[in-house]
């Protein structure tokens, strides 16, 4: 099914986006350098193709896409592509200086098949082995940065065209790739059904984060022990080679890694792309962009109108009523890959249509809404996985975001289904450790346990509010938000410079067994009360204010402090303390609205509260 949708997906960017996917023998690959050659085979000189681009202050270089002619995959000994290769290969220099000889030999001898009578570009590549095996010695310094970087070459009097680009050769390389069909053994594809050229080796597949440099392998039998009754190699998963490319082809354009590509996605250790089908291309497209807003928001007036869509979409309003451009029965795919040494895993795979999956994505962004939002009210997905790694220094070690749970959360976003358990424990235990409560920590509390009350796997008890809830008598909510009227008592009282507040020392304590330190600290707190009364007659109007709060949340609980409280009661804790610190008006005993003074007195902790996410 992953392989059948790639092929279709391929079909139609190659009808609909000419040029933008290579036809089967070619394929877009990383070129650094340009040989441009005289005609007698000597260097005129070498061209640096690489594309410059300033990042902080720096000047960074990448390779150029270039369309090369490609066979088959190379895993390992020694197997030269034709007209291009790296450095080892077409010069005979690497840093790595295994088999050296044997590349530099294969590469040549491959160029050698092809008849240059006809062609001028040829004829002068055919000669440069001669010029370079009597004079490379003069190149060390020019080819020193260059070494392992991918080589093409051109004629100089050839104008700006690579030689693999030369009508000649082109003639000659159709030739090579029937060649190669014909040797091959016909099979029954299980992508197409229909009889067809069986691929031997699969190529590779770039883009996935930490998987090898050269590329990994969906489908690879490079082991005996990986083969059945006797079948050799590729023929253990019949694909015809047609099929192999595409797919192959249309996986490395989705997985790539520049900034026009928006259909890619990291969430943990995995790379999640996605794309569209529709008997209309115009549809699929429409929906694939559309998608990428939804999945990937960035900052922006967009940004804030799809917030708005997204939100009346989990009010129950068809997406077809909000954008009528859109065809709701879109088919939709969402694929996530991630690194396992020489081969690539299937992290997950969901099929669905634009309608579902916008339903879904809405859900998500509602289980979310927290007042006062982030930024721009849409946090993206891998933002989302930061928040369970620990923050050291402002710096989230994102190294240590867990694979397993960041499945898990696209597992929830993409099918509706719980989030993971685990995702509550995690946030739960980083606010423990470094004391960092932001917005998308608590936003995700609160979407583990409204998602649990939803689903059912929570009883007797009601979905959390996004905004501050005065009429909330949960106790765990209402010891979160005293803990933060406490907090503020206490900065007022001895200053914001203080060494540590009573959430640096307390909170994991105040979370998770109230009962061991709430009564200490609401008699400091009464302290402090009597100290800012006593040190400045200005701010006699905030202990007023803080004895009321303490008196309006502490009405209606119990006499006695809970001897501990479970995970959800700890996410309900911080979400009552995020609300109660951070909402800028309340209403007072009379129902007037009011500056909550907690939140004023705190701003500069806001803002260190966002910063942290960035």
């Amino acid at each position: 099914m992953i392989l059948q949708s790639l092929n279709a997906y391929y079909d139609r960017l190659f009808t609909t986006k000419q040029g933008v996917l290579p036809p089967y023998g070619w394929s877009w690959e990383k070129i650094s350098y340009c040989i441009a050659l005289n005609a007698d085979g000597s260097i005129h000189h070498i061209e640096d193709l690489r594309i410059p681009y300033a990042v902080k202050k720096k000047t960074i270089y990448t390779p150029r896409s270039l369309m090369i002619p490609m066979l088959e995959g190379r895993t390992s000994g020694v197997k030269a592509n034709y007209l291009w290769d790296n450095s080892a290969y077409t010069l005979g220099l690497s840093e790595k200086p295994n088999d050296l000889d044997k590349k530099y030999e294969d590469f040549w001898a491959k160029v050698s098949t092809f008849d240059s009578t006809n062609s001028k570009a040829l004829k002068a590549l055919q000669k440069f082995p001669t010029f370079w095996n009597d004079n490379k010695q003069n190149y060390h310094e020019e080819t020193k940065e260059a070494l392992d970087a991918n080589f093409v070459f051109r004629l100089l009097d050839d104008g700006n065209k690579y030689i693999h680009d030369c009508e000649e050769f082109k003639k000659q390389w159709a030739i090579v790739l029937s060649n190669y069909l014909n040797k091959l053994s016909d099979g029954q594809c299980l992508i197409e059904g229909e009889t067809a050229k069986i691929a031997e080796l699969h190529s590779s597949i770039k883009g996935v984060d930490n998987a090898q440099s050269s590329g990994a392998l969906i489908v690879s039998f490079n082991k005996d022990s990986f083969e059945s009754y006797g079948l050799k190699k590729g023929k253990n998963a019949s694909v015809g080679t047609n099929a192999a490319f595409k797919y192959v082809t249309v996986l490395n354009y989705l997985l790539r890694k520049d900034n026009t590509n928006k259909q890619r996605l990291k969430i943990g250790d995995a790379v999640t792309i996605f794309w569209a089908e529709s008997a209309d291309s115009t549809d699929a497209e429409m929906a694939e962009s559309f998608m990428s807003e939804a999945i990937n928001p960035t900052d922006g007036q967009e940004t804030a109108s799809l917030a708005s869509l997204l939100q009346q979409v989990s009010q129950g309003i068809p997406l077809q009523t909000l954008r009528p451009s859109l065809n709701p029965a879109t088919k939709f795919y969402i694929l996530g890959l991630s690194p396992n040494a020489a081969r690539i895993s299937i992290r997950f795979w969901y099929v669905s249509t634009l309608d579902e999956m916008t339903q879904r994505i809405a859900q998500h962004y509602h289980d979310l809404h927290l007042e006062p939002q982030w930024g721009n009210g849409l946090p993206e997905i891998w933002k989302l996985t930061y928040a369970t790694a620990p923050i050291y220094n402002g710096k989230t070690k994102a190294d240590e975001i867990s694979p397993q749970l960041a499945g898990g959360l696209a597992r929830a976003i993409f099918t509706g289904q719980n989030y993971p358990q685990s995702l509550l424990a995690q946030v739960l235990l980083r606010i423990r450790s470094d004391g960092v409560v932001n917005s998308i920590r608590v936003s995700l509390c609160k979407a583990v346990i409204n998602r649990q009350i939803r689903l059912k796997q929570l009883t007797n008890t009601k979905e959390l509010s996004m905004s501050l809830d005065v009429e909330e008598k949960n106790v765990a909510y209402r010891m979160g938000r005293l803990f933060a009227v406490l907090e503020s008592i206490q900065k007022q009282a001895l200053g914001k410079d203080i060494n540590a507040t009573i959430r640096d020392r307390y909170w994991g304590a105040a979370s998770a067994t109230p009962a061991l330190v709430f009564p200490m600290l609401i008699r400091n707190a009464m302290n402090h009360l009597a100290k800012i009364r006593k040190d400045n007659t200005d701010k006699k109007h905030l202990a007023s204010f803080f004895d009321w709060q303490i008196r309006d949340i502490e009405n209606d609980m119990p006499t006695s402090w809970p001897r501990n409280l479970n995970l959800q009661d700890q996410g309900r804790f911080a979400i009552g303390y995020y609300h109660q610190r951070y909402t800028r008006k309340i209403k007072d005993k009379a129902g007037k609205e009011i500056e909550n003074l907690v939140a004023v007195h705190d701003d500069e902790d806001q803002t260190l509260s966002q910063a942290s996410e960035d």
